[in-house]
């Protein structure tokens, strides 16, 4: 799912908060508080501590004594996600439902409570929601691609489907809006009505539209325009972890492993990492086919404490043990591969 403010943000606000807000006097000291609590909270939620980063983004909302703005509301929406992580998905709910009654024209708030239901198969107050989020925010085609998206999920595609059909009712044909059609086709399977609005978005300076034109080319089987496409958008300095992994697959494909490696490595240094887990796998594919062992092994290690209930993986992991200390015998990759699983972390 797509991150962006107007559908996904992760904020939160609880009923007590939107009642103390409207006190008087945040003074620039507690601010500075505010602001570490926040940032102590999401470094917890990377490290898997929701309860701890629900506390946190806690004690930043009780710094706040003044008038409720962007970054309260942040705080508020990524507590939301904290507490359903940490399995308080009343506690989610409850969160969602304050930040409505405080503003009942949140688009973002109606969608995030909305996929919140849908998790919890409560259908009706999905749709309800999503309904809702669409009619306060009727011009964003990120939150109907994300609806989408997030029913495809649950097998909800014709659903979905609805909601990227209303999405052509946005009128307009800049570049931006373009390039939005094309993947509103793309998802519906309209590859050649993709193609002509992605065409006309690049003639027009859309750079995204490179990223959209190879998934349209990547899902009709065709890799060498993919990568044409996937490449360009990349040496336009727009490319993301996924950019990279999409072409470290492609590269990976024709066996050409140290250029995937090196796709690979630049998607898992980059300032925003959203598919982790594919990237790390590939990591490890890409070192045993260059005969890198040792660095496989490395990397094997880092992927099963972040992913411990991934048995292949765990397998993995005990054949590239086996290549540091020269044992085989199928027994002890039996025990060695049982041990692993109840040594590792739960999650």
């Amino acid at each position: 799912m797509r991150k962006k403010r107007k559908t996904g943000a992760k904020r939160c606000m609880t009923a007590a908060f939107l009642m103390a807000v409207f006190l008087t006097g945040c003074t620039s000291e507690r601010r500075e508080q505010e602001l570490v609590y926040r940032q102590t909270g999401i470094e917890a939620m990377q490290n898997g501590d929701y309860e701890g980063a629900v506390a946190a983004f806690d004690a930043a909302l009780s710094c706040v004594l003044g008038t409720i703005g962007e970054v309260e509301l942040d705080i508020c929406y990524y507590k939301a996600a904290a507490q359903f992580a940490a399995g308080d998905a009343e506690g989610a709910l409850a969160t969602y439902d304050a930040l409505i009654a405080y503003d009942d024209k949140d688009a973002a708030a109606y969608y995030s409570r909305g996929c919140l239901h849908l998790q919890r198969y409560e259908g009706e107050q999905a749709f309800a929601d999503f309904a809702s989020a669409v009619a306060c925010d009727p011009d964003n085609y990120e939150l109907y691609i994300n609806i989408y998206q997030n029913l495809a999920a649950y097998n909800l595609i014709e659903e979905g489907k609805e909601y990227l059909n209303k999405a052509f009712e946005i009128k307009g044909d800049n570049a931006e809006k373009l390039t939005y059609r094309g993947e509103l086709y793309l998802l519906l399977g309209e590859y050649d009505h993709a193609i002509q609005e992605l065409t006309a978005a690049l003639e027009k300076g859309s750079r995204r539209a490179n990223l959209i034109m190879a998934r349209v080319y990547d899902a009709q089987g065709d890799a060498a325009s993919a990568e044409t496409y996937y490449k360009a958008y990349a040496q336009e300095g727009k490319a993301d972890s996924e950019t990279m992994n999409a072409l470290a697959e492609l590269e990976m494909a024709k066996l050409n492993y140290t250029a995937a490696l090196d796709y690979v490595n630049q998607g898992l240094t980059m300032e925003k990492v959203t598919n982790r887990r594919e990237l790390m796998q590939n990591k490890i594919i890409c070192l045993e086919y260059t005969a890198d062992f040792n660095g496989a092994w490395q990397a094997v290690q880092e992927y099963t404490a972040l992913y411990p209930s991934d048995v292949e993986m765990q397998r993995e992991y005990v054949f590239l043990k086996t290549r540091q200390g020269g044992t085989t015998q199928e027994e002890h990759i039996e025990a060695e591969v049982q041990t692993v699983t109840e040594e590792a972390p739960q999650q």
